[in-house]
């Protein structure tokens, strides 16, 4: 049986990741829950605009308990659909966030596979230097130490937004960051669960990086860098704030958000992806999916943002079929 839950407070004293605890999902939405059962927990939040309605879960499944399967899970994201579909609770099911790599389905979705870089942490900043694959990458790093490339943790959240959004720009991302999200985040999350760190190198801000976390773990939700950054700047980026992480967070693990487990070579994502890898990081896989309820008010949405972002000048491409045209085998299951 499945519930619907609007506090986390009626949750008891289950153990939630940063990306499903309350304080976090109100920073993007004013309207978000948890679908529970006996056995797991889905948080969601739900975006309403004019006469949509979506949800997007911010993490796979979490077990209440051990010992389930993923034919249980499996059931359990049916029933959820079933209850959203018998509730009118939305729409469609919009792609998750990034981080959320799940081990199964529903049935009737539009599934793909999908995976993200996990990376285990450590209080050795030479260490994490030492486990970068590519012995170049290394090399650079330890020329940019000695070049006198800072890392520092900062609250200059103006600074910090400018180099991400100004990044994706650069790459012609066509939806950047929110600006009041990210103020929100900020103001209600840092320094407890959120952190900024930039790499400086004669006095100018090369990289920026923004990190979510909570008891033991963190998500590099954010990051960016100036056109032709000095070289190791990057990674030694990276890998600082992963030791700093660890050594005053006590940070277990930290994940990169995102990846195409099959991905076209020479795209300019495959390369952020092997910039991921080399660091020592692991590739988890699983799957995403979304879920259309209401195909006329979906074929709406999409032909309403489309023209909103063509007006602007801006081709909009549904993300799930952009991710899927970076894909050798476009994401098939």
């Amino acid at each position: 049986m499945i519930q619907l839950i609007k506090k986390e407070s009626e949750l008891g004293d289950i153990l939630l990741p940063f990306f499903a605890q309350e304080k976090y999902l109100k920073t993007k939405s004013s309207s978000y829950g948890w679908f529970i059962s006996d056995k797991f927990v889905l948080p969601f939040t739900l975006f309403k605009k004019f006469l949509f309605k979506r949800i997007v879960f911010t993490t796979d499944i979490i077990s209440i308990n051990d010992n389930q399967t993923i034919d249980d899970e499996k059931e359990f994201l049916n029933n959820i659909v079933e209850f959203i579909e018998k509730y009118n609770i939305c729409d469609f099911i919009h792609k998750p966030q990034p981080s959320a790599v799940f081990k199964t389905y529903p049935e009737n979705s539009n599934a793909y596979r999908w995976g993200s870089y996990i990376m285990k942490t450590n209080c050795d900043l030479d260490i994490l230097i030492s486990e970068i694959t590519a012995s170049q990458e290394r090399t650079n790093v330890r020329s940019a130490i000695k070049s006198g490339v800072i890392i520092e943790t900062t609250n200059d959240y103006e600074e910090i937004y400018a180099v991400c959004n100004d990044t994706l720009s650069r790459q012609k991302i066509p939806l950047l960051i929110d600006k009041k999200e990210f103020i929100t985040q900020y103001k209600t999350l840092y320094p407890k669960n959120m952190l900024m760190f930039k790499a400086v190198y004669n006095n100018i801000i090369h990289g920026a990086m923004v990190v979510f976390y909570d008891h033991e773990n963190a998500v590099a939700e954010y990051s960016g860098s100036i056109n032709k950054a000095k070289n190791g700047a990057l990674p030694l980026l990276y890998l600082s704030s992963i030791q700093f992480l660890a050594e005053n967070h006590n940070i277990k693990s930290i994940d990169f958000i995102g990846a195409i487990p099959d991905i076209i070579e020479d795209s300019k994502e495959a390369r952020i992806q092997r910039f991921k890898k080399r660091l020592g990081s692991s590739l988890k896989e699983g799957y995403q999916f979304t879920v259309i309820i209401n195909p006329v008010k979906y074929f709406l949405f999409n032909l309403l943002l489309k023209t909103r972002l063509f007006a602007k000048g801006i081709k909009y491409i549904d993300p799930v079929e952009r991710d899927k045209r970076l894909s050798k085998t476009r994401l098939e299951i």
